[in-house]
């Protein structure tokens, strides 16, 4: 007999038997013979051989076909004691051993996969060559048909070019709301004909969308949709994963191995391989990247036909599945994964503009719907829903197209941060209006640039067409309808998707539930559909033609220098199991196990280890006091000095200030070392203004081409150091038994030397002992005459430039080759450069700031910088950068409480700037600033005089004729910070040249003001 598989489903027909094909041929007697004895246990106990469509838990159920309840890869019965090892995976039936190796392979066959990886690249690259117009693209399960759904066209009009998704499937009314709710949400019926209240029962008894009355029945039960279980459980919904985020989830940062090559066909191949275990079964995780196509998943062990213990081998194997030629190469360079992690950040947007357009009933064309310019109440509600009311001018945050500085885009958006993803809402009615444009280009502009527009249709007869706003960008509609007839407590909303053909379905789709009430589950819901829509509209062939050549150039660049650096660079290590750890194999107890023996002889882990000892800290102190032989004593708060510790040879190597410091080394270059006393006496540099041309001696920061953090890693590391200690120390023992002496003959010029002299040898020991420190007979200079003795002999050294956080951190940067970079620790740190000419550490300051440089931190940052500009060129620079990056930020900068802690000459700096703020804003926040300074008085009378003083020196450049003559009258004079002759000689300017009207008004205001003055506080 044949053995076969067979599912059972339940119709009301009856019950019928699926059969499918299996292993054996067997006769039609013997096929009718089993249909019959099945039928037989129809009606008691159904068919057993039933096979689900999802894994599923062990075989469970105590009746069966002995004959086909067998593992359908290697025929082992299943039944009685073994019954608990099955496993049953779509239609098959598996004993546990094979369900892993068959279950585990992501619910398709991986390998397939990969053997199809050639073609389906080749093919993705010549699809995303042609027109979107000759390519046919399927329909995706959810896309609806009038053939099929009664409730098609889903409030929309039916467009060439686009597909519509299926609101929900044919079920029962319990599944959304109960259908006794809908029997009491009738609007009165006499207001509507019959025709219109029979169509209206049926969409309740449906949909159960409107309800005029808000009633509570809590003894019906409602069972809850999938949204709403989903909801309950994760408090939010699954995003779209785009393939840019596999490598970093599963690669990044663990062991993994990056294959390339440079295919015939395909261009640029990398495989990244990695080894996990799942389940008890061993995996191998693969990711194939090409210029156009990507895949992605698990292969078991056992499916590889090649030694699993022999990583080569494996690969070799992927290969030849993949159909690659030439064969893969193990890339080498260690920055390899931080380079295919920039690769895939590049398009992983985080920031999202996104359309959203008002529609009233009866609008159905462009111009009518963008001709809006009054929202309703429903409209008002959900926009709050989507996001945050800004004010546009001085927002700081993703702009998402629009003008912050001017208000030329309008006055105000929505906005949202949403999972560390910033929204920026174009909405049609914020938008700039201008009535005599029947185009309205000043929204479309911003809206037909979006790839998702929100459609907000608040009507019960007007559908909407996805083709009347005519774009080349905007790809996917999300609906969002109510009626404006019908009042509810909780406002409820009916949301509708049309998206181009090109666009596949996305998550959460409609047929979970697309009906809402107001709330945040509602928010959440909309909020993922938006950016999922965006998501699945980056694979069209218009933005997939885009992101392929930037992936292009990136993915050459990477196999370039990996193919370079196998030819040209360092030989590659042998091979070694270690290298490759093989899955399940038992190494041999050796004394130096494969693991540390890998990480022992990598060079960069070595590095890393070496410069970890050196760091300031207290367990380095105690555990490697010996490696110390210099100390640094830097004052503190209340003067209490700070102990660091140094290596004096590593300190001579990295700074040419410390070698003339430590050793007493003039090296000619640069200026020499300054006393304090006569840096204070210089006058102090005045701060280059934007229009001055820079001089030829000032520092030149570099512009940044693209903006990365870094935190020094491309520094000069320790092991550059010591290479160059290593080449000029070697040989020198032969000169030193050659000469016999202490002097240095001319072969011996540039060597570092170590002599070593044995004359009175107990007599110099006891000396040695009595010093706290060693003094250490080591040169860094070919001729030894150029050393200060006493500057060696001497062990501990005063540091009075830099605080000790700074002068801790400056260490830790020349001891490790790197150090942590942040706002608040630059301006002492790029000074620290500067002064210990230190030209990578200084760049890499600059980039930092340039990049990372916010508001909330330049207050901090000027203040540090306050006593350092007038004596480093690289401060001064600094502080030209942060005041530029004030000058569009000023009216924020003003609102911070930090503002008030800057110093008078600080604050008079940034208001002689260009500063993009009205001239009443400067002057409340000098006025702000004053009354601030002169809280600390005790005499009233000397804060009156200090506040006069203080506002005569910051208002000297004020620009009162800008100030309107109702804001004088209104804010300035009361204030009596400025002299009343000042301000009445505005008026009489601003009367005679004819900027303002009426200006005769407010000076007759101005002298009824000036009578009635009270006396002269000041505002204190």
């Amino acid at each position: 007999m044949r053995k076969i598989s067979s599912r059972h489903r339940s119709t009301p027909q009856g019950h019928v038997l699926l059969i499918r094909s299996a292993a054996y041929q067997f006769d039609s007697i013997l096929l009718e013979t089993f249909l019959y004895l099945a039928g037989r246990f129809n009606n008691s106990i159904g068919v057993n051989c039933l096979f689900a469509t999802e894994p599923s838990p062990p075989y469970d159920n105590n009746h069966y076909h002995e004959e086909c309840l067998r593992c359908n890869s290697c025929g082992l019965n299943l039944t009685g004691p073994n019954q608990k090892r099955a496993r049953r995976f779509k239609n098959q039936i598996l004993c546990d051993l094979h369900f892993a190796d068959v279950a585990l392979m992501e619910c398709s066959d991986f390998m397939q996969q990969l053997r199809s990886f050639k073609p389906q690249s080749l093919g993705c690259a010549v699809a995303r060559r042609k027109s979107s117009t000759t390519l046919i693209f399927p329909l995706p399960p959810q896309a609806c048909s009038d053939e099929f759904c009664k409730e098609f066209p889903h409030n929309l009009i039916p467009t060439p070019g686009y597909w519509i998704e299926c609101s929900r499937p044919q079920i029962t009314s319990d599944t959304i709301w109960d259908e006794s709710e809908s029997d009491r949400d009738f609007t009165d019926p006499e207001q509507v004909d019959e025709q219109a209240e029979l169509s209206m029962m049926n969409k309740r008894r449906d949909l159960c969308l409107f309800e005029e009355n808000e009633l509570e029945d809590e003894d019906v039960p409602r069972k809850k949709t999938t949204i709403e279980e989903q909801w309950e459980k994760n408090q939010g919904f699954e995003l779209t994963s785009v393939e840019q985020e596999t490598y970093e989830k599963y690669f990044y940062g663990s062991e993994h191995w990056n294959y390339f090559t440079n295919d015939e066909d395909l261009g640029p191949v990398i495989l990244s391989i990695k080894q996990e275990t799942i389940s008890g079964r061993d995996q191998f995780r693969i990711l194939v990247r090409a210029i156009s196509y990507t895949v992605h998943g698990l292969i078991p062990a056992s499916c590889v036909f090649a030694d699993r213990y022999n990583r080569e081998e494996v690969v070799k194997s992927l290969g030849k599945e993949v159909n690659i030629n030439p064969a893969l190469t193990l890339g080498q360079l260690p920055d390899t994964p931080e380079e295919l992690l920039k690769l895939d950040q590049v398009f992983i947007k985080s920031e999202l503009k996104v359309g959203v357009i008002y529609v009233q009933e009866g609008q159905y064309t462009e111009e009518e719907i963008l001709d809006n310019n009054d929202s309703s109440p429903f409209f008002e509600e959900f926009l709050q829903i989507l996001g945050d009311k800004i004010r546009l001018k001085g927002f700081d945050k993703y702009k998402g197209g629009l003008d912050t500085v001017h208000d030329l885009t309008g006055l105000y958006s929505v906005y949202t941060n949403w999972r560390n993803i910033e929204i920026m809402f174009h909405v049609s009615t914020l938008l700039p209006y201008e009535k005599h444009d029947p185009q309205k280009l000043q929204r479309k502009r911003h809206i037909g640039n979006d790839i998702v527009c929100v459609v907000f249709l608040e009507a019960d007869n007007t559908q909407f067409s996805p083709a009347c706003i005519k774009s080349h960008f905007l790809h996917t509609f999300i609906i969002v309808r109510v009626s404006p007839r019908i009042k509810r407590k909780i406002t409820r909303y009916e949301v509708s998707v049309v998206t181009r053909d090109e666009v596949g379905a996305y998550k959460p789709y409609l047929w979970e539930q697309s009906v809402f009430e107001k709330g945040q589950m509602f928010r959440e819901w909309i909020l993922t559909k938006i950016v999922n829509g965006e998501r699945a509209s980056y694979s069209a062939p218009k933005f997939a033609r885009m992101q392929e050549r930037t992936r292009s150039q990136m993915l050459e660049d990477i196999v370039a220098n990996l193919a370079n650096h196998a030819e040209t660079g360092q030989i590659p290590k042998p091979y070694r199991r270690g290298s490759w750890r093989p899955i399940g194999h038992m190494r041999p107890s050796s004394p130096l196990l494969d693991s540390v023996r890998d990480q022992f002889e990598d060079y960069d882990q070595l590095a890393k280890d070496f410069t970890r000892v050196f760091l300031n800290n207290a367990d380095n102190i105690q555990l490697h006091a010996n490696l110390f032989d210099v100390a640094f004593l830097v004052p503190g708060q209340q003067k209490q000095k700070v102990r660091f510790i140094g290596v004096r040879a590593i300190l001579g190597v990295r700074s040419r200030v410390f070698q003339e410091m430590l050793y007493g080394i003039q090296t000619g270059f640069g200026s020499p070392q300054v006393p304090v006393a006569e840096l204070l006496a210089r006058p102090a540099p005045t701060l280059l203004s934007p229009q001055k041309p820079k001089s030829s001696n000032f520092l030149q920061v570099p512009d940044i081409e693209s903006p990365r953090p870094k935190s020094v890693p491309s520094s000069p590391m320790v092991k550059r150091a010591f290479s160059r200690l290593g080449t000029i120390t070697a040989g020198w023992g032969r000169s030193i038994r050659k000469h016999g002496s202490n002097t240095l003959q001319v072969e011996d010029r540039k060597r570092w030397t170590s002599s070593q002299d044995c004359s009175n040898k107990e007599a110099k020991e006891k000396e040695k002992a009595a010093q706290s420190l060693a003094v250490p007979r080591l040169s860094v200079c070919a001729d030894a005459q150029k050393v200060d003795r006493a500057k060696l002999a001497q062990t501990e050294f005063d540091i009075i430039e830099f605080d000790p956080e700074t002068f801790g951190i400056l260490l830790d940067y020349l001891h490790t080759g790197s150090c942590p970079l942040t706002c608040s620790n630059i301006p002492g740190l790029i000074c620290a450069a500067e002064h210990y000419d230190l030209p990578d550490l200084l760049q890499a300051c600059f980039h930092h700031a340039k990049q990372f440089l916010r508001i909330e931190i330049v207050c901090v940052m000027l203040c540090a910088l306050e006593n350092y500009y007038w004596r480093y060129t690289s401060a001064s620079e600094l502080v030209n950068m942060i005041l530029a990056f004030v000058e569009t930020r000023a009216y924020q900068l003003f609102q911070s409480p930090h503002f008030l802690t800057l110093s008078e000459s600080m604050v008079q700096t940034i208001m002689c700037r260009g500063l993009e703020v009205v001239e009443i804003k400067k002057f409340e926040a000098m006025l702000s600033w004053a009354k601030h300074r002169i809280k600390t008085k005790s005499s009233k009378v000397d804060a009156k005089h200090e506040f006069k003083c203080i506002m005569e020196r910051l208002s000297k450049d004020l620009k009162l004729y800008r100030i309107t003559p109702q804001e004088l009258i209104r804010i300035v004079l009361p204030s009596k910070a400025i002299k009343n002759e000042r301000i009445l000689e505005t008026l009489m300017y601003q009367a005679n040249s004819g900027i303002y009207r009426n200006v005769d008004t407010y000076l007759e205001d101005y002298q009824k003001r000036i009578q009635n003055q009270e006396s002269f506080d000041y505002g204190i």
